[in-house]
């Protein structure tokens, strides 16, 4: 797996799109510079942002109970009985 991912990078396509991801997160660097941040700030929000994709798994896992729930219910029994047309 190590391999295939070194050689998508050494291609120009990976390349290309390695320099993109790079330029991205230079941006988001700059773009979220704030001097009158402290690390107490810093923790709040990585705080919210666990709370935040707790609750988002929560939700889905309720959402995708109710539609299981609600889906026609298929009987348990599996006939396996042999049909006449195959003695022929």
């Amino acid at each position: 797996m190590f391999q295939l991912f070194e050689l998508i990078l050494a291609s120009q396509i990976g390349a290309f799109i390695f320099a993109g991801l790079q330029d991205a997160l230079y941006a988001a660097i700059v773009v979220s510079d704030c001097d009158e941040c402290g690390f107490n700030d810093l923790g709040k929000l990585l705080f919210g942002g666990v709370i935040a994709a707790i609750l988002v798994g929560v939700v889905i896992s309720v959402l995708l109970r109710r539609m299981k729930e609600k889906q026609p219910h298929s009987s348990g029994f599996v006939s396996i009985s042999h049909s006449s047309e195959d003695d022929v």
